[in-house]
């Protein structure tokens, strides 16, 4: 079964966190994974250190991992509030759009998001979005030609009983991390396996912080999915919102 991790954390700060290529190659190969998309840890991007030179080295580092031989890995730049533009965005196949409800809020009014979110629309690249519900209705709502992902079904984005609103928007896809087995089965149900995303959110709260794929993997079989849908939730849908020339 070829098996991507929609939700894999790396960085290697010894101030943050650490979680190399030999770590996430660890974690995968013992689920028995291909590849993930991995993306910088909040920590690397404001919650520890923050600067503007942190979170660049922060998302090159992502870059680095991704060109590490063995394992697919889809490299997600890390959209902070300070909307910094890469000259390499192109290099990306995705995007990590990242806060909690007590932490500092990005100014959707700002010039500068609109210009960022103007080049991930002409880049087509998806979004995996954790804020909060008014902002996640808004972000949907502002970018109706982007491919968004709403991690951990929406536990994250105002709880799993307020998805509903995303049901009937086809560009509007949920990742399985952490999520509870009710609200997966729920979530398949109302949108079906073609907008459901395997992930783990390998990115602890210590180390080490293995074991995370193979863990959330066998929650997610317990589904007793066919064989059709587990080729779309387990890679599939994934490889399908990701540019072509990341595919391997």
């Amino acid at each position: 079964m070829h098996i991507i991790d929609n939700h894999i954390h790396c960085g290697n700060n010894r101030r943050t966190k650490v979680f190399t290529y030999d770590d996430i190659k660890l974690d995968l190969d013992e689920a028995g994974a291909q590849g993930a998309v991995i993306f910088a840890f909040p920590e690397d991007m404001y919650r520890v250190e923050n600067s503007r030179e942190w979170r660049l080295k922060a998302n090159e580092y992502v870059l680095k991992v991704s060109r590490e031989t063995g394992k697919t890995l889809y490299p997600f730049y890390f959209v902070w509030n300070d909307y910094i533009i890469p000259d390499n965005l192109s290099d990306y196949a995705g995007i990590k759009w990242h806060r909690h409800w007590d932490e500092p809020k990005y100014n959707y009014d700002d010039a500068r998001c609109w210009d960022i979110l103007k080049l991930i629309n002409d880049l087509h690249l998806p979004v995996v979005i954790e804020e909060e519900y008014e902002y996640t209705v808004r972000f949907v709502k502002d970018n109706p030609n982007l491919n968004i992902i709403i991690p951990h079904m929406g536990s994250l984005n105002g709880g799993y009983e307020r998805m509903d609103f995303f049901f009937d928007q086809p560009n509007i896809y949920f990742d399985t991390g952490t999520a509870t087995l009710d609200a997966i089965s729920r979530i398949l149900y109302n949108v079906g396996p073609e907008r459901v995303i395997f992930g783990s959110d390998v990115s602890g709260t210590s180390l080490p912080f293995y074991n995370f794929t193979k863990v959330e993997l066998e929650k997610v079989l317990k589904l007793n999915l066919n064989e059709q849908s587990k080729s779309l939730v387990f890679a599939g849908n994934i490889e399908k919102l990701i540019p072509k020339k990341f595919l391997r």
